[in-house]
């Protein structure tokens, strides 16, 4: 059930109303270790926590961002 090792019934919808669908995220090593660093810290799978920062239950707030920051981020 969103932890990271567990893996759920398919076509079943286990969290959610909804059943997941398998997508494909590009990364860098570098962001693929900060992303299981910070999935690892709150014992949560990668997914989920992706997941749960698209249905906006682990905020990214972006306006609080300074301009500068906002500049950086935005920089390849």
């Amino acid at each position: 059930m969103g932890k990271k090792g567990q893996k759920g019934q398919k076509d079943i919808p286990e969290l959610y109303d909804e059943v997941k669908k398998r997508v494909n995220l590009a990364l860098t090593p570098t962001g693929i270790e900060g992303l299981d660093a910070i999935a690892d810290s709150i014992d949560l799978s990668r997914s989920e926590l992706v997941e749960r920062i698209g249905r906006n239950l682990i905020p990214v707030n972006a306006s609080s961002l300074t301009q500068e920051d906002q500049q950086v981020i935005k920089k390849p």
